[in-house]
Formats: structure tokens, C-alpha cells, sequence
């Protein structure tokens, strides 16, 4: 193996796996089970403009199926890619979330529970712990290479 090439550690790819599966249970949710995560995760009240709130849910579960299994995929078959995708997972996120509260500034605060953002917490602290991690033991590599020769 040609010691001036750092490999992505193992732990990071196994984490965008991870983190691909929960999309995937996600997109799971998002669709099969619409209505009931609508009405008893978000907290969506379904009384006014049902189809649009349902579809503009089930829309996010399709990209929740394709990250999931895009982040699976990647984990399997680029892992030299993969410290890049937990990198930009919460960059991408927190760009939008400004974004929404920029466009949404005008309106009422929303009157739903949004349970789903429980688990959303965490998988961006894995995004950005796994990611720090990652530079750090590619750091140590690089050095230790370095020094080597």
C-alpha cells in the first residue's frame, strides 16, 4: 500500500451507512406510514390542506430514499468520499434551515409538534462528531506518514 495515501477511516463509512439506513427508515415514514407520522410525530393538523401538507411530507420521504440509499452506496462503493458527505450533511441543513426561517419570518410560528427534530438533533451531532473525528485521525495519519519517510 503507498504510504503517502491516508485512507478515510473505517468508522467514518460505517456511520454514513448507519446514517443511510435511518434515511431510509425515515423515507419509511415519510411515506408507507404518511398520515400516521403526520398526524403523530409532526403533529400536523390534517383539517386544513391535508393533500398539500401529506404530499409536501411525502415528497421529503423520497429524498429520504434516496439519501439513505445514496449514503449506503457511498459507504459500500466510494468510502473515499464518505468524510466529505458527513462534512456537508450539516452544512446542507443548517444553509436550509436559515433559508426556511428567512422565508417563513412573515408568518405565524407553527403550531406542530415536529417530533421528528428529536432525532434529528442527534444525527447531526453524529454528522459533525464523526466528521471532526475523522480530520483529526486522517491528521494523525498524514503526520505519522510524514514522519516516516
Amino acid at each position: 500500500m503507498d504510504k503517502t495515501k491516508i485512507q478515510i477511516p473505517k468508522f467514518v463509512w460505517i456511520v454514513l451507512i448507519v446514517l443511510g439506513c435511518i434515511d431510509l427508515m425515515r423515507g419509511f415514514m415519510h411515506t408507507v406510514l404518511l398520515e400516521y407520522a403526520a398526524l403523530n410525530i409532526a403533529g400536523l393538523d390534517l383539517t386544513v390542506a391535508a393533500s398539500d401538507q401529506l404530499r409536501l411530507l411525502g415528497t421529503f420521504g423520497i429524498s429520504n430514499w434516496i439519501t439513505g440509499i445514496t449514503y449506503i452506496l457511498i459507504g459500500l462503493k466510494a468510502k473515499n468520499i464518505s468524510l466529505h458527505i458527513l462534512g456537508l450533511i450539516p452544512v446542507v441543513y443548517g444553509l436550509s434551515m436559515i433559508a426556511m426561517k428567512i422565508n417563513m419570518a412573515g408568518y405565524a410560528d407553527t403550531q406542530a409538534d415536529w417530533g421528528g427534530i428529536a432525532l434529528m438533533i442527534p444525527y447531526m451531532g453524529v454528522c459533525i462528531v464523526s466528521f471532526i473525528i475523522g480530520i483529526i485521525v486522517m491528521f494523525k495519519k498524514s503526520k505519522a506518514n510524514y514522519i516516516e519517510k
